[in-house]
């Protein structure tokens, strides 16, 4: 299960259920709901990883 920030409540509905997420940092939650959140804005996106710099050829000198 996927550890996420949730930045503003929201409800998740599944398969009848509805399910109250509240707001906090690094909570517990399924697959589907981590997407949910993400999709609709409930949680910060995932910042980019840094790319490694490029070698070159001066470097391999």
């Amino acid at each position: 299960m996927p550890k996420i920030t949730i930045t503003e409540p929201f409800n998740f509905a599944s398969g009848g259920n509805v399910t109250h997420y509240k707001k906090g940092p690094d909570q517990d939650v399924p697959q589907a709901v981590a997407e949910h959140a993400m999709n609709r804005g409930f949680t910060p996106k995932p910042k980019p990883k840094a790319e490694a710099p490029a070698a070159t050829a001066e470097a391999d000198k």
